[in-house]
């Protein structure tokens, strides 16, 4: 059972996946219908057998080879949506490769390989806090398996006992201040018109940054760390690192949050990148971040005086549309995933590759528990497990009773939802001491 999940992990390791940043700058900066249509396409080519290349070094855990865009189209704005993402009904392309599968299925003429497994005993019961709160004490007795996973070794060594990874995204912040990127009204999408952009996602595009770089040295001072205070989430999962159980935070967000709240630098992936480092554009030279802060602070003046210096624009190193993720996400996704026995997901849409593909690498007996405002990463029951996995759609199996054997959606305000796993872990005088320390945001008690 273990082996088999361990297995899974292994062979897709030996898949490329996409090193650069696809649609958007963060999990909430996405489009539906062009999303579809991209999974959709990709689908299209699950039997296409593999051209025989070698994965790229940094290559991370399983996608299809033809989710990769060529470099060109890498570094295009993502299209808005048009037809070819729907058909004349405005059905997405996603839907109706549902339909055709189910209509396969139904006929018996899925092919053999897509048929979903049989259902394997459960992972954890009940699917809620309570029974992530078990399932996280049964783990602490039995320490995993230290020794290399698909000959993947460990640099450096670390505590058999941290086998928790957390996934997070621009709902652990929100409590804070900091604006998601959709929601209506609130959004940083739907306020970003006083920077007069030909459309919102140009404020992230390196082509639109060397135009007109003022519109986002406006949003960056704005954004800066040191104005917000972390949240209940953030000191959360900094409870984990210090009862020895985070093994690390991959984050989607920009806020340098996790450092805020005390989570040591080596525990976090900032996978589309943050302030905490900043360098010119044209000559790749480093530029010390606290510069760049003050030349923004400035005005126009401060940063052409700083383009001067350095021979080119400084932007801090956020990921922009069409650039590559870092390389040690790649190395600390293939590292970690096939040993963490915990997968935490907060505050994220599930809806940016290669970051949302993780969920579906991990091992088969993986816990795998989602936080978060709405109930999102879901498989669609017609879509054969193993596609799902291949294409990123959705694998979390928290709406399919009949199937699910180890994944628990606690939904809510992530603040919330933290304080209550919390305290299923026992932890409730902890996190109210950091709480208090870090002065952060309070959400309304739990009820008793």
């Amino acid at each position: 059972h273990g082996a088999q999940g361990r297995r899974h992990t292994a062979q897709m390791n030996s898949q490329p996946i996409s090193r650069k940043r696809e649609r958007s700058v963060d999990d909430d900066r996405s489009q539906p219908k062009a999303a579809e249509a991209t999974e959709t396409k990709a689908a299209m080519h699950v039997n296409t057998p593999s051209n025989g290349d070698t994965p790229p070094e940094d290559a991370a855990p399983a996608a299809p080879q033809q989710d990769a865009p060529d470099d060109d189209a890498a570094r295009r704005p993502t299209p808005p949506a048009d037809e070819s993402s729907s058909d004349d009904d405005g059905v997405g392309q996603l839907e109706l490769l549902a339909r055709r599968l189910e209509a396969l299925r139904q006929a018996g003429e899925l092919p053999p390989h897509m048929l979903d497994p049989p259902p394997r005993p459960p992972v954890l019961q009940p699917f809620t806090a309570e029974g992530v709160a078990t399932y996280f004490a049964d783990c602490a007795r039995r320490p995993r398996d230290p020794s290399p996973v698909g000959g993947v070794p460990l640099h450096p060594p670390d505590d058999p006992l941290r086998d928790v990874v957390v996934m997070g995204g621009a709902g652990m912040s929100t409590a804070a201040g900091i604006p998601d990127f959709r929601s209506p009204g609130t959004g940083l999408y739907d306020n970003l018109q006083k920077y007069d952009l030909p459309h919102p996602q140009a404020i992230f595009e390196l082509d639109y940054f060397r135009q007109r770089p003022e519109a986002f040295y406006a949003l960056a001072r704005e954004l800066w760390p040191g104005t917000y205070a972390p949240t209940a989430t953030h000191l959360f999962i900094r409870l984990l690192h210090e009862k020895g159980r985070l093994l690390r935070c991959f984050t989607q967000n920009i806020d340098s949050l996790e450092s805020a709240a005390g989570i040591p630098p080596e525990r976090c992936v900032a996978a589309h990148g943050n302030f905490d480092t900043a360098t010119c554009i044209d000559t790749g030279a480093k530029v010390p971040p606290a510069e760049l802060k003050a030349a923004i602070d400035a005005g126009a003046e401060g940063w052409q005086a700083l383009r001067d210096k350095y021979g080119g624009l400084v932007k801090p190193d956020i990921i922009f549309f069409g650039e590559g993720l870092p390389k040690r996400f790649f190395d600390l996704a293939n590292q970690d995933l096939p040993r963490c026995r915990m997968l935490i997901v907060i505050g994220t849409s599930l809806s940016v590759q290669p970051f949302a593909k993780l969920v579906s690498h991990v091992d088969d007996d993986c816990v795998r528990v989602l936080i978060n405002r709405d109930a999102v990463g879901r498989r669609d029951p017609r879509i054969p497990v193993a596609l799902a996995r291949h294409l990123g759609t959705g694998s979390l199996e928290y709406a399919n009773p009949a199937t699910n054997e180890r994944d628990v959606a606690l939904l809510g305000s992530c603040d919330a939802q933290c304080r209550e796993l919390a305290a299923a872990f026992g932890w409730t005088e902890d996190l109210d001491r950091l709480i208090a320390e870090y002065g952060a945001p309070t959400a309304p008690p739990l009820p008793a």
